[in-house]
């Protein structure tokens, strides 16, 4: 048996029994009832036992073979003759179920899991680009999509549920890749969508107050990240970020530890007494050109050098691989026009990350800021973000940003309550609108920053998908004008 603990050789047992056959053991079962084939055996893993009993019975109706469960149901409240299995720990050891394909391959990809509050998917996508460069088969499991880069399916998540990865995984390791990227959000860290697998590297990019509404305390949040390095062989952090670095990292006794920074001299020094095989990358190892650079974050590129010195890459390479780079949709990307001044459009969404566009794209051209707040989210920095907003520019349009079940006017008012003076902003619902009213009233001098949806094609408004690209709208009104 590929399953050591005697409950889970018997669900397997079970579930080889009461399934369609087929090539793969993870097809024979699954975790969503709404994803439920005829013959797969439904795993119901829900700790609340009503919303288990009605997913019980929402899989028997899409044609489950039988289901496993930590509770006990009577077959006439179910009304199927259907077999079951129970088991109480279920939630403590399904994901090994995911496992048993993968113990199958001889093949072992390099596992990769990135995780922080800014610069994760930009990240994974920079890094993607490096391996790549390098001659290697890179399989990616990020916001952006999920793939052998840069051949990407569209993905609605920033970490997928836990049958999603490990499909995708699986594939990955079945087909040979070299390197596997995932990206690590903090809920999904919290709520064990990785759970089970063993990253040979665990990156954080940094960590910044975020999420608050889900994790309630930056305390919270910041463990949740920390759960990366419980599941990690080497964890490489950046020594820069406060947050992270005042944690205690004693308690990963398994996990080798390893720092980048953009300091120097006598951050080395402090850096040394950490791990005397330290890798301490300073900016003068990227061999690129200062005007090059502000298209990327210093500290993605940083943590891909040392990734990359790490898997024993020489300098030469690393620069190679770096000089490589191309600049990513909708991350940092500058649109130049003829006469209307230039426009850049990033996610930002942060409080951290509206700080870092604005000092790596000072300009003392007139600054204006398009921007919004989502809806049914941490509303403790709407006021904040309004500020920095405020302070980096010359003038403002507040519009909408996936506003969600959340009314827009309620939304709108939170934010502007954060700007000095009244005159300095200007509040247009419709982003559409509002993206037309800047570029109207732009000229030759102006800066104009397009903030918050980056590369997306949609607007989430009453938990309803709406067609938007702020790209593809700017470049048509770009368009039109300037033919």
């Amino acid at each position: 048996m590929l399953i050591t603990d005697n409950n889970l050789i018997n669900i397997e047992k079970f579930i080889i029994r009461n399934s369609k056959r087929t090539i793969k053991f993870n097809n024979r079962f699954c975790i969503d009832s709404r994803k439920i084939k005829s013959g797969q055996i439904f795993i119901s893993v829900d700790s609340d036992k009503s919303k288990n009993f009605k997913n019980i019975k929402d899989a028997i109706l899409n044609g489950a073979s039988g289901f496993v469960s930590q509770f006990i149901f009577k077959r006439k409240d179910l009304k199927t003759s259907l077999p079951f299995y129970v088991q109480t720990n279920l939630n403590n050891i399904y994901y090994e179920l995911f496992l048993v394909d993968l113990k199958r391959y001889k093949h072992r990809a390099k596992t990769i899991g990135i995780t922080g509050t800014n610069g994760k998917t930009s990240s994974i996508l920079l890094l993607a680009q490096s391996l790549t460069h390098l001659k290697k088969k890179v399989g990616v499991i990020t916001s952006e999509g999920c793939g052998l880069y840069p051949s990407l399916d569209n993905n609605e998540y920033t970490t997928p549920p836990i049958d999603i990865i490990y499909k995708y995984y699986t594939n990955f390791v079945y087909k040979k890749y070299d390197y596997i990227i995932i990206e690590c959000s903090s809920q999904g860290l919290h709520q064990g969508r990785v759970k089970g697998l063993l990253f040979d590297y665990a990156c954080i990019t940094n960590i910044h107050s975020d999420h608050l509404d889900y994790h309630k305390t930056i305390k919270n949040y910041t463990d949740s990240k920390l759960l990366i390095l419980k599941q990690c062989k080497k964890a490489i952090l950046n020594y820069d970020s406060s947050l992270l670095i005042k944690n205690n990292f004693n308690e990963y006794r398994n996990t080798d530890f390893f720092y980048f920074s953009i300091m120097s001299g006598k951050s080395k020094k402090i850096l040394s007494k950490y791990n005397k095989d330290n890798i301490y990358i300073h900016n003068k190892i990227i061999n690129l050109d200062m005007n090059k650079k502000k298209y990327f974050n210093i500290y993605s590129l940083l943590m891909i050098c040392s990734l990359l010195k790490l898997e024993n890459y020489s300098v030469r390479l690393i620069n190679s691989s770096i000089r490589s780079l191309s600049r990513l949709l909708g991350r940092r990307q500058v649109i130049e026009t003829k006469n209307k001044g230039t426009f850049i459009i990033d996610y930002a969404h942060t409080i951290q990350s509206y700080k870092d566009i604005y000092k790596d794209f000072k300009s003392s051209d007139h600054i204006t800021t398009l921007f919004g707040c989502g809806g049914d989210r941490d509303q403790s920095k709407r006021v904040m973000t309004a500020k920095i907003v405020d302070s980096n520019s010359s003038f403002s349009i507040i519009t909408e940003d996936n506003s969600r079940t959340e009314k827009l006017n309620s939304i709108i008012n939170k934010i502007s309550s954060g700007f000095k003076n009244k005159k300095r902003y200007i509040a247009i619902e419709s982003r559409k609108q509002a993206i037309k009213y800047l570029f109207i009233n732009s000229s030759n001098k102006h800066t104009n920053f397009i903030l918050g949806k980056g590369n997306e094609n949609y607007l989430i408004k009453n938990n309803l998908k709406v067609k938007h690209n702020d790209i593809i709208y700017l470049s048509n009104l770009i368009n039109k004008y300037e033919s």
